[in-house]
């Protein structure tokens, strides 16, 4: 393959996964908005001097009505249009990136493997390691590159409806560059940030795929029983790779990641939320020992539901729609 049939390749598959997920993210944006303001709710309520009680008592369901009260009852202004557009910037960008380079890192992981050691990589834990490395791979530099855009979407899904810091996406660009730095604002928690996209991206991509090949059952000629030429018997799960094992693929992919990610991304929003001009300082493990300390352990998996809510339709829906997205580009499936 040639460079230029290779960079075809690669914009064909950061294109279908861009578009794919930026569908799927703008689907299920309230729950994204819903699952930001509970976790900012964590460092609100310390600042402020709101009661545990208190703060324990904000469900995802109050917090979407005081939202929709604010927007004088316009539910797509309350809970669909927070970020939208950041939303939709971060889907064609990053998350385009670390699902639609996966299977061109993947590729490049395997073939480094059998250099090394000289042989494939059959075993099953090579080949989930291999998976796993390659998503975190994508994840940590996707989320490194395209930091400022995640800023910028946490900042506008956390605001307040009735007085907005930050009235557009573009604005908010400038206000933070302004205000916080280039560096200091707009890549404000990027280790977090980092260490979040890798555990994500690993953990997703990697049980997607490894599942989808675990679950797909398709003959091969080893598979025949060399002394009584039999087939051997399997329990077939999927015999076809197509949209069936998609969804089931990407609903076992996306519960597993939430679960395995939720602590980082709590630590995320709240590093990213917070104006880096008044924030004391705090990193991600002055953050992370405050809310431990102050709140217990529990309160990093605040907003998980609202979050696995999302996740597990979020990427039902993302992963099927890049599937066949990739087809149409001429592209495999994964």
């Amino acid at each position: 393959m040639d460079n230029k049939t290779k960079t075809e390749k690669i914009v064909k598959e950061w294109l279908s996964a861009g578009i794919g997920c930026a569908v799927a993210d703008m689907i299920f944006n309230p729950l994204e908005v819903l699952k930001v303001r509970r976790q900012v709710l964590i460092q609100t309520a310390s600042a402020v001097g709101i009661s545990e009680n208190h703060a324990q008592s904000s469900s995802s369901i109050e917090i979407a009505r005081r939202a929709v009260r604010e927007a004088d009852g316009n539910l797509f202004r309350a809970l669909w249009q927070p970020g939208l557009l950041a939303t939709w910037m971060r889907g064609l960008s990053y998350t385009g990136f670390r699902i639609g380079l996966y299977g061109t890192v993947r590729e490049r992981y395997e073939s480094l493997y059998r250099d090394l050691f000289e042989r494939g990589s059959d075993r099953g834990q090579d080949q989930l390691m291999i998976k796993l490395l390659a998503g975190a791979t994508t994840g940590a530099i996707g989320s490194a590159v395209f930091n400022p855009i995640d800023i910028v979407r946490i900042r506008m899904q956390s605001q307040a409806y009735l007085e907005p810091r930050y009235p557009t996406t573009v604005s908010a660009f400038r206000t933070i560059a302004r205000d916080e730095g280039v560096v200091r604002g707009l890549w404000r928690g990027v280790g977090v940030c980092m260490a979040r996209a890798s555990l994500l991206s690993g953990s997703q991509l990697g049980t997607y795929d490894f599942a989808k090949r675990y679950l797909l059952v398709v003959p091969r000629e080893d598979d025949e029983d060399k002394t009584t030429t039999k087939k051997k018997k399997k329990f077939m799960f999927f015999t076809e790779d197509g949209p069936i094992l998609h969804f089931t693929c990407a609903f076992i992919s996306g519960v597993v990641a939430q679960t395995v990610t939720q602590p980082v991304d709590t630590l995320k929003t709240l590093a990213m939320s917070i104006n880096s001009s008044n924030s004391k300082g705090l990193g991600a493990i002055q953050l992370a020992s405050k809310v431990i300390r102050e709140r217990g352990f529990l309160a990093l998996y605040r907003g998980f539901w609202p979050a696995a809510a999302r996740q597990g339709p979020v990427m039902v829906v993302q992963m099927p729609i890049v599937e066949q997205l990739r087809k149409l580009c001429g592209l495999d499936y994964f």
